[in-house]
């Protein structure tokens, strides 16, 4: 650290390039003698003394060694007096493991292979013996940290204790700064998975992801020797595909990537590196030590590496084990250094602290708190990369841990820049709505969380799986990650969007016309895709469900839950049954009232027609929600819930008098949305969106069922209505249909 800050001094202060010497010299007058010598004689110096075919600067262009500092408060005396106190404070949190001093790294325990990544590492260890290589390979980064935390060892108190004896929860509702403490609820490992393309998937078919570093060569070399032995035993060889050194990317050395069986690897070279002020791209990039590579990664227990080549755990830092051990995130060099370096890293710190649970070290907390990192965040790093990582947060075990952190941390209106779009300067507004959105957020988790627990009938797998029709195949919430990111997404921004709606409408209304459709666009599409750079496809499903939560809201207020029951009590049922057809698999639709089967096309009981009216406002929503409708309705469940939490504050009443009618009121809501979402399943509305219509638009004129209708809207409007009668009439046979239609347009008949 030391010598990066003298270099960075030589650049900013002299306007020339510092020779061996003259740093020696320099170094020379700083108290700790022996690391400020040791770093003299370092790879990263000498690396330096040549960085002109890199830098592209010529140290012939220097000044002459002697030239001094100028006078004042940027002088190198000051300067050298200013590093000296902080490498004495790093020093004495950790006072032997610097950089610089070439300590041997701390071999940790053994980690329990797959038979598949002992096979993998087998290979990779005969390709050197037999190539006569004499390279390194090291496993880094999250393979390492995973493994290890899937050991006995590093699972011991995993949630910590408080001081008044309860489990530190990231969850809780505590308001106050919050360091990351592991949360107490987890919705928990999904064993159905969904593609970007909403296809299943099946979790042992999802190749693993391991980044092997080498210390003396690049990593196509190594795939080539990788391939040419292969060849020499009798297998096929494989495609390799090279990256090469992309900057903006965060590629900096070009890595070598190829699939081994169900392995993806990136052979890629161990880094040392130096940033520049402005920006988060490195201005020097070499092939480094372990050591170097370990210290210039943003957390220590990122920076721990696996040799396969002696089958051991190296933690050059000296840190690594032991905040792993204790669930602390940290950084292996002094905090706000590391910070400004590469603001990303403070996004990454508190994606790690919700996704491993861990707790945030106490001075990496008061380093993404400062303005610098927050200047630094904003000028320095790409919005895409900001939301990339925003998105993993949100998939994260504990998503509101990761928002709880973002807005403690005063980070929440840099990562979501919304207070420029009211005019809000003072960002009070701005508080607020984050303030709104964790906490409805929150409901929303711990709902999902309660309801692992305790599953309501219309939530159990053997009623979800059942329950669709038209071809569709649901599979649970709690299971569906896709959805239930964007359910994050939604609840998290729904206060959002709810402020801004009337405004966002007055504003389209006036711009529309001069900007087109993207003016059009909502706030949170705005949001979304401008300035998270998210996929237009995510921005539009987190508002179809925000649309549809407030659907379903509208409905059940007007009264709606009231049918669901009287549907429930009444034990209507419309039941759709699979069966093969000459031309494939088709489905066959019955309906029932209590015991008795009816006839949909005749059948006038009037608790029937109404039951049928309120399977048509309901339908409504399902056709627009799709397969989010699950999302949107638990959204506009917890937004009540939060409501109703909200108001407990307003009363005066305590004790058990008030914890009872707050219960009652609770655990009520909740059985009204579960008998709601019960005749949804009941009534066969899921999948609805899927019907197809029993009569095509030609038919419709070509077969003489409305020989005059003529083209444009009014066509519209018949194809409509028979989309409702199906939905009224389920099972409804064609010549039903077709007597309905010339009824009520008659005048094309």
């Amino acid at each position: 650290m030391l010598l990066l800050h003298l270099i960075r001094y030589s650049k900013t202060a002299f306007g020339f390039t510092t020779k061996q010497s003259s740093v020696k010299r320099v170094l020379k007058n700083v108290g700790n003698q022996k690391v400020a010598l040791s770093a003299i004689e370092s790879r990263e110096l000498r690396f330096y003394k040549s960085s002109s075919t890199i830098s592209g600067k010529s140290n012939d262009e220097n000044p002459s060694e002697e030239e001094e500092a100028p006078n004042g408060s940027g002088s190198l005396s000051s300067l050298i007096q200013n590093i000296d106190m902080e490498l004495k404070s790093f020093n004495k949190k950790d006072d032997s493991k610097s950089p610089e001093t070439g300590s041997n790294p701390i071999n940790g325990p053994n980690i329990n292979l797959t038979s598949e990544e002992q096979e993998l590492f087998n290979t990779l260890t005969e390709v050197i013996h037999e190539s006569g290589i004499t390279s390194t390979l090291r496993v880094a980064g999250g393979w390492v940290r995973d493994k290890l935390l899937a050991t006995e060892e590093f699972q011991r108190g995993k949630f910590p204790i408080g001081e008044a004896g309860e489990v530190d929860r990231l969850t809780s509702k505590f308001k106050g700064p919050s360091s990351g403490r592991q949360g107490g609820k987890l919705i928990g490992v999904n064993d159905i998975k969904k593609d970007t393309m909403n296809t299943l998937v099946d979790p042992n078919d999802i190749p693993v992801d391991i980044d092997i570093a080498l210390d003396d060569m690049l990593g196509r070399e190594f795939a080539d020797h990788l391939n040419d032995w292969l060849t020499q035993h009798g297998k096929d060889k494989i495609s390799v595909g090279v990256v090469l050194k992309n900057p903006e990317k965060s590629k900096h050395l070009e890595t070598a990537t190829m699939k081994l069986g169900k392995f993806w690897i990136d052979f890629v070279n161990l880094r040392a590196e130096e940033y520049t002020e402005d920006s988060r791209i490195p201005d020097l990039m070499r092939i480094g030590t372990a050591e170097e590579d370990a210290y210039r990664r943003d957390l220590t227990i990122n920076s721990l590496f696996y040799n396969i080549n002696t089958g051991e755990v190296e933690d050059f830092t000296g840190r690594g084990f032991e905040d792993l051990r204790r669930g602390i995130v940290s950084t292996p060099l002094p905090a706000l250094t590391t910070l400004l370096d590469d603001p990303l890293r403070v996004l990454r710190s508190v994606r790690f602290a919700a996704r491993l649970r861990f707790t945030m070290d106490d001075a990496l907390r008061n380093a993404a708190m400062t303005e610098d990192v927050r200047i630094a965040l904003a000028q320095k790093v790409a919005r895409e990369r900001v939301g990339s990582e925003v998105d993993l947060m949100l998939r994260s075990q504990d998503p509101v841990g990761a928002m709880r952190l973002l807005i403690n941390l005063n980070l929440a209106s840099t990562v979501f820049p919304i207070s420029g779009m009211d005019g809000d300067d003072k960002g009070q507004i701005s508080e607020k709505i984050f303030a709104e959105g964790l906490h409805l957020l929150s409901t929303t988790h711990d709902y999902l969380c309660d309801c692992k627990i305790t599953t309501p009938v219309w939530c159990q797998k053997k009623y979800v799986l059942g329950a669709a029709s038209h071809g569709v195949q649901e599979i649970p919430l709690l299971q569906d990650d896709e959805s239930r990111r964007r359910l994050w997404y939604a609840s998290f921004l729904k206060p959002l969007r709810d402020h801004f709606k009337t405004l966002g409408q007055a504003e389209t209304a006036k711009a529309g016309a001069r900007q087109g459709k993207k003016a059009s666009r909502s706030v949170v599409m705005k949001l979304m895709v401008d300035e998270l750079k998210r996929p237009y496809r995510d921005a539009e499903a987190v508002e179809l469900v925000i649309k549809c939560a407030d659907d379903f809201t509208d409905l059940l207020n007007a009264g709606c839950d009231l049918s669901a029951t009287a549907c429930l009590l009444g034990n209507i049922r419309v039941v759709y049954h699979a069966h093969v057809e000459d031309d494939g698999t088709g489905v066959h639709t019955t309906c029932h009232m209590g015991p008795l089967e009816i006839n949909a096309d005749t059948e006038e009981d009037p608790v029937w027609l109404h039951t049928m009216e309120f399977r048509l406002l309901v339908s409504k929503v399902m056709q627009r929600a799709g397969p989010l409708w699950r999302a949107a309705l638990i959204l506009s469940l917890s937004e009540q819930l939060a409501m109703l939490e909200n108001d407990q504050f307003s009363y005066t009443i305590e004790g058990d008098v008030f914890e009872e009618s707050q219960g009652e009121a609770r655990e009520g809501l909740i059985q009204k949305y579960d008998s709601f979402a019960a005749a949804i399943l009941q009534l066969g509305l899921v999948g609805i969106w899927s019907q197809e219509p029993l009569i095509n638009g030609k038919q419709i004129t070509a077969d003489g069922i409305l020989p005059n209708l003529p083209k444009g809207p009014v066509f519209r409007e018949v194809m409509d209505e028979q989309t409702n009668w199906m939905v009224t009439h389920p099972g409804g046979s064609t010549e039903g249909l077709v007597s309905h239609l010339r009824n009520v347009f008659e005048e094309f008949a």
